[in-house]
């Protein structure tokens, strides 16, 4: 019998030293973080809960395929979709869940806080895999279009081909604890603006093609 309490105290405190073992994090982005030019067409403006965040991470060096690691802030978001695919299946990557689950949050849509997000309601939660408090990774914020909620996961948007925009690539550092200060969390380690806009339709590049070659004819005339 104390051979077997023995055996139970050593497993409860080994979870134990494993739970606080862990790197935590908080997914905390500061307002006016994401903009869209599809709530006002061809306007950027503020974004709200028509667009849903998640986010992508690795380990330090992993390769980053959406834009070099540029943002997509005020520019449109041309394809991204192929790259995260290959940057989760190939490269190291894996996406966020919400709280366990692959329901991704909406972007705040009113007040001061319009445009920021807050990941699992704003709650720390632990890094999968053996990444430890203090545990240096790279993260990149992904946003789309959600089409009124309907689609509200990475995998549903993808599967959708909707609007797609992100941050560029940051280094974070986990927190202690789920209660870790703000340093613990994306703001505060580099997370910035993107836009969320769609790629223009070929018949639109088209047309702006021609206007342009319109003004160049319209100049050397004028010449």
């Amino acid at each position: 019998m104390k051979k077997q309490i023995a055996i139970l105290a050593t497993i409860a405190a080994a979870s134990t030293l494993s739970a606080f073992g862990q790197g935590y994090i908080v997914m905390g982005g500061s307002k006016n973080a994401v903009y869209d030019d599809f709530t006002t067409a061809g306007t950027s403006v503020t974004s709200g809960s028509e667009t849903s965040v998640t986010f992508l991470w690795s380990a330090t060096g992993a390769n980053d395929l959406l834009g070099a690691g540029l943002a997509t802030t005020g520019g449109i978001s041309t394809g991204g979709w192929a790259d995260i695919a290959t940057m989760i299946s190939s490269d190291g990557w894996s996406v966020a869940n919400n709280a366990g689950t692959e329901a991704d949050v909406a972007v705040n849509n009113s007040g001061v806080a319009k445009g920021g997000y807050s990941y699992d309601g704003g709650a720390g939660f632990p890094m999968d895999g053996s990444y430890t408090a203090g545990a240096t990774l790279d993260l990149v914020v992904v946003g789309w279009n959600n089409d009124g909620g309907l689609y509200t996961t990475l995998e549903q948007a993808e599967a959708a081909g909707v609007a797609l925009g992100w941050d560029s690539e940051f280094t974070f550092a986990t927190g202690a604890s789920s209660s870790s200060p703000i340093d613990a969390t994306l703001t505060a380690s580099g997370a910035g603006a993107f836009s969320v806009n769609p790629v223009p339709e070929p018949t639109t590049l088209v047309l702006a093609g021609l206007g342009g070659l319109s003004m160049l004819g319209l100049r050397r005339r004028k010449a």
